[in-house]
């Protein structure tokens, strides 16, 4: 797994393909809280950096798993983005 800073790290810089890595490095461990938060954020992040289809993908993945891991970063996240998504779809 990620430790904290690299998974900020990639979280603040990482390119779309780095963060598309990054779940699957994710996805590859078993299901946790921890891990589903991770992924969660991985979703929303990627939602707010790609378009289309793949941009409504992520988003609804990241916000389901934003809710089941109960991260609280993840659900902050996941909300605000929830109110801009109207925005996106113009």
């Amino acid at each position: 797994m990620f430790d904290q800073d690299e998974f900020e790290r990639l979280l603040a810089k990482g390119s779309v393909e780095a963060l598309r890595s990054g779940l699957e490095r994710l996805f590859a461990l078993p299901p946790s809280r921890r891990r589903d938060g991770r992924v969660a954020r991985i979703f929303l992040e990627l939602s707010r950096r790609t378009g289309g289809k793949e941009r409504e993908r992520a988003f609804l993945a990241g916000y389901s798993y934003a809710r089941t891991s109960r991260d609280p970063q993840a659900r902050l996240l996941a909300e605000r983005l929830r109110r801009e998504f109207e925005t996106w779809k113009r």
